[in-house]
């Protein structure tokens, strides 16, 4: 079993030093992962303050947002037996959101599978595959449409409904450090790159983003070159467990109970809005190649599909780099 596991690389072009800009970088756990967000600025003292106002800010949502946390908006709802619960300003924003992008992918995401998530335990010490009686039980609780949203940031769950919102948590932990930025910044919280403003280390002022190979995620097997924008990978290496030879992920399908089982191994998005393609990773894995594509072509969401068979589809505006030696086919979706 394997959980927080990166699965973008963020490969800097070094060049000589030539830049005036002076770079300020952490590395710190929070979210149930790791995470490094460095910032370029005029003056070493500035990218501090920056860098050390985006790692209070994403602090501050892990407490507001995990369900674990006693004390958050979150696990309040969650333990509120359906009465209604005012949540601070970003557990309800966030949770808006997700309801909208629950929406908008017809339910392939989905912020009510915690209670799958409990049932089967994976990314803890003892998960298990559950019977169908308790998989159906469990649907029973699932739903985007069991949030009611109320007046004064107040809201309440029907049916026994549980919220997660780790599947857009560090999206939007991405789009509020980065929002009106003014510096260069490169934010890795975990799967979720945010790469902003001019790389000060490359010619072009891009940033090189690798793809894991879901394979062995110590390596990559393609990279893209971005600038102002989030990308976001969710695979079926990340959090897992084997049972009788058959592996079972963490990313599930709201409709069946079971982690999505499909042709896919991973599903990358990149967007402007991080939350967007953190909520859209997951749906597409959801969907499956073909569906997930046709989605995509749909709405111009920019993505890449990894399939079992070492094949990478690309949809939208995005070109792709294979990495040398990698024993993979891109395959431009038109």
């Amino acid at each position: 079993m394997k959980k927080g596991v990166f699965t973008l690389f963020i490969m800097l072009i070094m060049l000589c030093g030539c830049s005036s800009l002076k770079n300020s970088s952490q590395d710190f756990f929070a979210m149930d992962t790791f995470m490094n967000i460095s910032v370029w600025a005029n003056s070493k003292s500035n990218a501090d303050d920056i860098l050390s106002n985006a790692q209070q800010t994403v602090n501050k949502l892990n407490n507001s947002l995990s369900k674990q946390i006693s004390s958050s908006s979150i696990a309040k709802l969650n333990s509120a037996n359906g009465e209604p619960v005012t949540l601070d300003d970003d557990a309800y924003n966030a949770l808006k959101q997700a309801v909208e992008l629950a929406e908008f992918t017809n339910g392939a995401f989905d912020p009510t599978t915690s209670v799958l998530s409990d049932l089967w335990g994976i990314g803890t010490d003892s998960p298990s595959v559950p019977t169908d009686e308790q998989i159906n039980e469990a649907l029973t609780h699932v739903g985007y449409k069991n949030i009611v949203f109320l007046e004064n940031n107040q809201v309440k769950l029907l049916n026994g409904a549980k919220v997660d919102l780790g599947g857009i948590g560090k999206g939007y932990a991405t789009d509020l450090i980065t929002k009106d930025i003014s510096v260069s910044m490169l934010a890795s919280l975990g799967g979720n790159i945010g790469a902003y403003g001019e790389n000060p280390n490359s010619d072009d002022g891009l940033w090189s983003i690798g793809l894991a190979d879901p394979d062995n995620n110590s390596s990559y097997i393609a990279s893209v070159r971005i600038k102002d924008l989030s990308i976001v990978t969710s695979g079926d290496y990340e959090r897992y467990f084997e049972q009788d030879g058959v592996r079972y992920h963490h990313i599930f399908n709201p409709q069946t109970g079971y982690p999505a089982q499909n042709e896919l191994r991973a599903v990358t998005v990149i967007d402007k809005n991080s939350t967007r393609a953190d909520a859209l990773t997951t749906a597409l894995f959801v969907m499956g190649l073909d569906n997930g594509i046709k989605f995509c072509k749909a709405n111009n969401i920019n993505a890449v599909f990894i399939t079992k068979e070492h094949k990478i589809y690309t949809v939208g505006s995005i070109t792709l780099t294979l990495a040398e030696g990698a024993d993979y086919e891109i395959i431009k979706s038109s």
